[in-house]
């Protein structure tokens, strides 16, 4: 760039081009060859003064956020103008839906049009014989174990006109169907009256749901060419199940409805309030600091529909290019604010339309009881005790009587939750509806969500402005300003941790702080230590630097809780737990009441001031209340360090919450405070919601976009740099069988299992294994999903089942009469859905009568995938849940819910110390990466059991043999695919069937099964 013009001239330039080109309606042209082109023959001439080149203008564009440019295109437009937060907006608007557009082969248009082929066509329809019932367009067929059923699927021509069937597949993916016909070869005309017959022999020898599918190909009456000729197909879809008797139990009490999102939430023009919880009592804290609030701007509200349709920038209109531009230009110290703000904003957008899913349609009230003062009245919330929804005390909600929602301006009832207990809460409403209520009055019911963690990141995006803080955030070197020598002696409160040279390492660099002002890492994978490494580091700034200033924070209250816990064994009158008041003191566990900020004699939070807090050496926060601190405006060089666990489970405007206003970076000399994040990139990130925020990177922590984007941190020949980033390598948790996919997927097969030998062999021996000495076991279920209610969460019977029927060999009750053998303390249950979670909680609290009869059965913890974070145990049950039988699914969606995300597998997986039990379907999760290695892994070593292992699949060659149907034309052959594998198959003449997989040419007297299979594909078959 010429030195003689300064970026604020190269941007007046732009700017002048920009208008050049809208007055000569060329606004439009995005081409940059073109652009320059113009800039220099025809621009350059009436701009009166020197012009800057082509290029050099762009970059003053560029650097100001006011051009998106790349290569070969250009344009011009104001980047930061979605970071607008001064427009509050009421008003919520029904987001659409991103409707994505599938190829559709044949298949996938018999199966999502599945009505069309269901009925008869020109007078020719299917008779069903054989025992049967039909369901939703099923014909469902019922097994007992090892006992055969026979179906006929008798295709007649009721018309008055003959056709021919040119065609019949007959398609499944399981062994438990077997297709045979009559003598007549096709293609086959069927004259009035005439018939032609399928027999269907199903049988089992394991529970399950197995589907198939049979297509009859026509031509329709007329000669050919003429009106009234032309392919038509039928369709049968047919479902073997065999049930467990606890499966049985566990069938949808009711069918699966749908929620209709309402739209606007029901707010009318008079609204009366509630009376607020008083969580103002004894809060002593300065709010010095004003906390804005941050709406999304009512235009972003609007433009959202058209952003999610997925248009390109250089083909959007220019409302949509420039917040599509900002979302897709990286992240840097420029565009930070007002990039992370844009994502916040959207993310929001999408929790308003989320929250609708929850509201609830004339559901009674009843007065409670107990509380009088002020009076209350208790609402059933289903799920409220999961956070669907999230309902916290101070919450407020929406309630519309449900005679009065067609009145013109009828009153809406803000009501306040004082009090949340199982699955109701109890609410404060205004006297004129306290008045006049009696108990079951219904009313129309609108949830809302807590706003105040995105205005307190809204404000920390802010402050990192007002403060220097981009060494920290986008850090290039360390200014080597240490603040103990490299030699000092460290006597550690935890001497395991002596024999441990990365935790070591780690800790050194910590306290001697020679990262600054770059933060220092501590990678931890599964069961290394990171948090024991984070806790002795925090002991030793303690003991080694007299004026440290220490904040110590996690993203959840568990993990806060962790930390004081294990660091008030050695600093009891140091530290102090700051809880939110809207935190259920019953949650909070008992060993760190005497530290923290509940008065036991009051019975109420309170909030010492600004002065008593920084008496204590150590406050412990989650991220999100650190921001009571910046309200409080504590000084900035009080926190001399920022301790922050789980460091890789938040979103970085999170983060910033305990930085921003509390963290400085001197420009010279000392660069001041040190920032240390503790976590794994390759666990679970943030739970975000919106679509449009997962995409452009609102999912990466501040610790994975260092560690992914930062020089620093990135690995070298000679491994990682010690001075910024430390990797735990040694792993105290699990058996090295179970370490074994986890640690060669993720961590490069780096980790070292030392755990101790006598905890991780503890099941090496045990009578459920398949395979003694291998600790774990993949059990194989073909399962069926169900959903049942509105709610859309998935549950699967048999995997429930079978999960139930290992935690009573696991917990059968000893000699000792109510006594488990192993406590279910020891043992955790983790699924992604929170049906099959309720489900299962249901199976051994209420179904099976030897597990509800243990004393201790409440114990066992079952949750989601996202509840075990952080957290062990000796064994690990996994029900993976989803099964999508469908064949088409095979080739367009798997429907892996979470199993497509890597980390969640991870997590899940690496929770078990001394066995890991997995119920699964082998062959939907074969086509997930992970997974498969996981499951060949098994089988190879001996671990498999349940359902027969499926054959590779290859899956390019069926999508292949799928395309390849519907060119299919007449011919005198019928064709049949499973998805066993890509095998031929041969004809049996004397039996009248044809054996194998995948794609055949049956010839006369053919008949199809998948039990066994010939060499190649496609082979000619063979007498």
């Amino acid at each position: 760039m010429p030195s003689k013009f300064s970026c604020r001239q190269l941007r007046e330039a732009g700017q002048c081009f920009e208008s050049f080109l809208v007055v000569r309606g060329l606004d439009m042209e995005t081409d940059r060859e073109r652009l320059r082109t113009i800039y220099n023959r025809d621009f350059k001439i009436s701009f009166g003064t020197p012009a800057p080149g082509f290029s050099s203008m762009l970059y003053g564009m560029k650097i100001a956020n006011l051009a998106y440019v790349t290569k070969t295109r250009v344009r011009f437009f104001r980047l930061d103008r979605w970071a607008d937060v001064r427009f509050p907006e009421k008003r919520r608007m029904k987001l659409g839906s991103d409707i994505s557009k599938h190829h559709k082969s044949l298949l996938a248009k018999i199966f999502y049009d599945r009505a069309e082929y269901l009925h008869g066509k020109h007078g020719v329809d299917v008779e069903v014989q054989g025992p049967h019932e039909a369901r939703d367009g099923q014909l469902l067929i019922r097994l007992d174990l090892n006992r055969k059923e026979v179906l006929t699927l008798r295709l007649r021509n009721g018309g008055t006109q003959s056709v021919t069937l040119t065609h019949l597949f007959p398609l499944c993916r399981t062994p438990q169907f077997a297709f045979y016909n009559e003598d007549q070869e096709l293609p086959c005309p069927l004259g009035p009256g005439e018939c032609y017959e399928l027999h269907v022999h199903c049988k089992t020898s394991f529970v399950g749901y197995f589907p198939a599918t049979v297509l009859w190909e026509l031509l329709g009456p007329g000669e050919s060419g003429s009106e009234g000729a032309g392919t038509f197909y039928i369709a049968r879809f047919l479902a073997a199940v065999a049930h467990s008797p606890l499966a049985a139990q566990l069938k949808p009490m009711t069918p699966f409805k749908r929620t209709r999102i309402t739209g606007n939430p029901v707010v009318t023009n008079r609204i009366e309030e509630g009376e607020r919880p008083d969580r103002a009592k004894g809060y002593d804290l300065e709010l010095s600091m004003a906390l804005g609030t941050y709406y999304p701007p009512p235009r972003l509200r609007q433009l959202l529909p058209m952003l999610l349709q997925g248009t390109s920038i250089f083909t959007a209109p220019k409302e949509i290019a420039e917040i599509k531009a900002q979302l897709e230009t990286a992240l840097k110290w420029r565009n930070y604010e007002v990039k992370l703000r844009l994502l916040l904003h959207l993310e929001e957008l999408q929790m308003e339309h989320d929250i609708r899913h929850y509201d609830l349609e004339s559901v009674p009230m009843t007065w409670d009881p107990v509380d009088q003062n002020p009076r209350l009245l208790t609402l059933e919330v289903p799920g409220v005790t999961e956070s669907r929804p999230s309902v916290l005390r101070g919450d407020h909600l929406f309630a519309l009587l449900s005679s009065e929602t067609h009145q013109e301006d009828p009153i809406t009832y803000k009501g306040f939750v004082h009090k949340v207990e199982l699955d109701r809460v109890k609410l404060s409403f205004s006297m004129s509806l306290l008045s006049r209520f009696v108990d079951g009055l219904t009313f129309k019911v609108n949830f809302t969500f807590n706003r105040q963690p995105l205005r307190v990141q809204h404000r920390a995006l802010e402050l990192t402005g007002r403060w220097l803080l981009w060494p920290m955030l986008f850090p290039v070197a360390p200014r080597d300003v240490p603040l103990l020598p490299s030699d000092v002696k460290l006597k550690l409160y935890d001497r395991s941790l002596e024999s441990n040279p990365e935790q070591l390492q780690a800790m050194r660099h910590i306290v001697t702080g020679t990262t600054r002002p770059a933060p220092y890492i501590i990678f931890g994978p599964p069961g290394t230590g990171k948090t024991v490494t984070l806790v002795e580091a925090i002991k030793q700034v303690v003991k080694h630097l007299p004026k440290a200033h220490i904040l110590a924070c996690a993203p959840s209250n568990s993990g806060a809780d962790l930390l004081c816990q294990r660091l008030r064994v050695h600093l009891p009158s140091s530290i102090y737990r700051l809880l939110a008041p809207s935190r259920d003191i019953r949650m909070v566990p008992e060993d760190i009441k005497p530290c923290c900020n509940w008065d036991a004699k009051k019975g109420e939070y309170v909030f010492p001031a600004k002065k008593k807090l920084q008496e204590y050496r150590v406050l412990i926060t989650t991220l999100i209340t650190a921001g009571r601190l910046v309200s409080a405006q504590f000084p900035i060089d009080h926190f001399t360090h920022i301790f922050i666990d789980e460091a890789g489970h938040c979103m970085e405007p999170e983060s910033l919450v305990a930085i921003a206003g509390l963290m400085e970076v001197k420009e010279t000399g000392d660069p001041g405070g040190q920032l240390v994040l503790a976590g794994d990139p390759r666990q679970l990130g943030p739970v975000l919601r919106s679509p449009l925020t997962q995409k452009h990177g609102l999912g990466y922590s501040l610790l994975e976009r260092l560690l992914t984007y930062n020089s620093l941190y990135k690995k070298g020949p000679d491994g990682y740099d010690p001075q910024f980033i430390t990797k735990l390598l040694r792993n105290y948790r699990s058996h090295p069988t179970i370490l074994d996919i986890p640690n060669q997927l993720y961590y490069e097969g780096e980790l070292q299992a030392c755990a101790d030998v006598v905890d991780r062999e503890r099941f090496c021996r045990w009578a459920g294994l398949p395979r003694q000495g291998f600790p774990i076991i993949f059990h194989g279920v073909m399962g069926k999903d169900e959903r049942e209610g509105n709610s859309p969460s998935f549950f699967n019977p048999e995997e429930a089942a079978t999960v139930t029927s290992y935690l009573k060999l696991l917990l059968a009750p000893s000699s000792k009469k109510g006594k488990a053998r192993l406590s279910p303390r020891s043992v955790g249950v983790i699924s992604p859905y929170r049906k099959q979670v309720e489900k299962i909680r249901y199976c051994i609290t209420k179904l099976d009568r030897e597990l509800r009869g243990l004393d201790d059965i409440k114990d066992l913890k079952v949750g989601s995938v996202e509840e075990f974070q952080g957290q062990e145990r000796s064994v690990i049950l996994i029900s993976t849940v989803r099964s999508s039988q469908s064949f088409v699914q095979l080739d367009l969606d798997f429907n892996l819910g979470f199993l497509k995300n890597p980390k969640r597998f991870n997590v899940a997986v690496t929770r078990a110390k001394a066995l890991l039990i997995i119920v699964g379907n082998p062959l939907l999760l074969g086509h997930d990466p992970d997974w498969k290695v996981f499951l060949e892994f098994c089988k190879e070593n001996g671990g498999y059991t349940g359902c027969p292992f499926p054959a590779k699949l290859d899956l390019q060659q069926g999508q292949n043999l799928l395309q390849g149907l519907s060119k299919l034309s007449p011919s005198t052959s019928v064709y049949f695919l499973s998805f066993q594998g890509p095998t031929a198959m041969t004809t049996s003449p004397r039996s009248g069937r044809v054996k194998g997989a995948c794609l055949c040419k049956w010839s006369q007297s053919g008949g199809m099964s998948s039990e066994d299979t010939a060499p190649s594909l496609l082979a000619p078959a063979k007498p």
